[in-house]
């Protein structure tokens, strides 16, 4: 299964640094999420989906729980 939230991510930025530094995270922190290495909490996940301009609540069920997802 593909990983939903690295497309997401890699979408709307070049590389996991990137990213890292749009959301303030260090960069080890945001390329184990992004690779599926950790489960981001839920918090992480509010701060990972403002970051990624996710508002649709069906949007952000098909990134971080795409198992659950009908989409």
């Amino acid at each position: 299964m593909p990983n939903k939230l690295r497309g997401a991510i890699f979408s709307r930025f070049p590389n996991v640094s990137a990213f890292a530094d749009a959301i303030g995270w260090n960069r080890q922190k945001a390329s184990r999420i992004a690779n599926g290495l950790q489960r981001p909490t839920a918090p992480e996940m509010e701060e990972i989906a403002k970051c990624l301009g996710i508002n649709d609540p069906d949007e952000f069920m098909s990134v971080f729980f795409p198992s659950e997802s009908t989409k």
